[in-house]
């Protein structure tokens, strides 16, 4: 989950597909994201959304780290999972442009999807699995196959297990269930019939409503009508007769939909999520951008180490901020609890390392990750072009 998330995946992955691949893709211009993505691959409603939500569960977990209160149900942990669901709606409209703007077909078009995804998300996941199985004390290593291949949902025993440091890993395996489907999605709806995607999300919600009786194994179910909020956001940039509002009413949007979440009962948690993810997919393309040039910048820069924070910053609070009488790790010496007035030394080094960890793993994991699935998923296109072609195969003939 998350959760993903670097620029946003249309600057990494639009852009350097267009410049290694080639591919000429058409851009409709009649909705207002369109416009944007258009003008320069990235929108700054969309940077900011996923700035908010991978903020949201950051201070989730500082709050229930840093006080030791956290408790389902309560306020904060609301907003810890506000901010999934808006990974989850926010990626599956950003993939969703990501598979229009590739401009493939058939079997290209699923192959390139899954190879840039397994670039994108498994080298950052691997490598912070493979540290957890290292220094987290409370982890069981029969559980580590299951986490490198985010496949926790799917095989497990009695319920998933993740990494104890590794929290926010949960939501990974559902995008990665979730990333299976969506090449087929596009397909049926690229063409954007509206009266389709609505018969789907009002199928997917006695899905989520009987998925407690099915099984954690069906956990996806129970989010699939919040993921199809980012493809409802996805089908309406395409309608020429959406009016939109001013951009400086984006936040209030948002804190209005949220609502819909934060108001929500285990009782009724299924609609919530549901309503949630397709109130929000509405309200994405009826906002002109952000006005503000420094509030654009925070987001995007946020906005591009999100992935990066939202899988490390559990364990720098544990870190920071856990008594050493309760220890989380091994190998490395938990930092030693200072006297009150020296709580902002572990403030500090709290919110340096939130800043610093991220940056490392984006520009030595994520950024290379990147570009690799994207030169591996155009080698994959051209190769198949290539052995394809009527004069390849003439020439191959005569060789033999």
């Amino acid at each position: 989950m998350f959760f993903g998330w670097h620029r946003q995946q249309f600057s990494n992955e639009i852009d350097l597909q267009r410049h290694l691949c080639s591919m000429n893709s058409p851009m409709s211009t009649n909705s207002p994201l369109a416009v944007q993505f258009a003008a320069s691959g990235n929108s700054a409603n969309l940077d900011f959304l996923r700035s908010v939500a991978v903020l949201l569960v950051y201070v989730t977990h500082f709050h229930g780290i840093y006080t030791g209160t956290a408790v389902k149900w309560d306020f904060f942990w609301h907003i810890g999972q506000l901010g999934v669901l808006m990974f989850f709606v926010h990626t599956c409209l950003v993939l969703m442009r990501s598979l229009e703007q590739s401009n493939l077909q058939g079997a290209e078009l699923f192959t390139t999807f899954y190879v840039r995804r397994i670039f994108r998300l498994y080298p950052l996941s691997i490598v912070c699995v493979l540290i957890a199985y290292i220094i987290d004390l409370h982890w069981e290593p029969r559980n580590l196959w299951p986490n490198l291949t985010l496949t926790q949902n799917l095989f497990f025993t009695k319920q998933p297990v993740f990494p104890p440091i590794l929290t926010p890993l949960w939501s990974l395996p559902l995008e990665m269930q979730m990333y299976v489907a969506l090449p087929a999605l596009f397909l049926l709806l690229r063409r954007r019939p509206m009266k389709l995607l609505a018969a789907l999300w009002l199928m997917s919600l006695p899905l989520a409503i009987i998925q407690p009786q099915l099984g954690e194994r069906f956990e996806i179910l129970k989010f699939a009508p919040c993921f199809l909020g980012g493809i409802v956001a996805w089908c309406l940039t395409g309608q020429r007769t959406i009016s939109r509002l001013s951009g400086w009413l984006w936040p209030f949007a948002i804190t209005a939909v949220s609502i819909i979440w934060m108001t929500s009962t285990e009782r009724y948690l299924p609609l919530h999520i549901a309503g949630f993810g397709v109130c929000l997919g509405i309200a994405i393309p009826c906002f002109h951008e952000i006005p503000w040039p420094k509030v654009q910048t925070v987001s995007r820069v946020i906005a591009r180490y999100s992935y990066g924070i939202y899988l490390s910053h559990f364990a720098i609070q544990l870190f920071c901020f856990t008594s050493p009488e309760y220890p989380h790790f091994r190998v490395i010496h938990q930092l030693p609890r200072l006297l009150h007035f020296a709580r902002p030394v572990h403030l500090a080094l709290c919110f340096g390392l939130s800043v610093l960890i991220p940056v490392l793993l984006y520009h030595f994991l994520e950024s290379p990750g990147i570009r690799l699935g994207q030169r591996v998923s155009c080698w994959l296109v051209r190769s198949k072009r290539q052995s394809n072609s009527p004069v390849l195969k003439a020439e191959s003939g005569l060789q033999i």
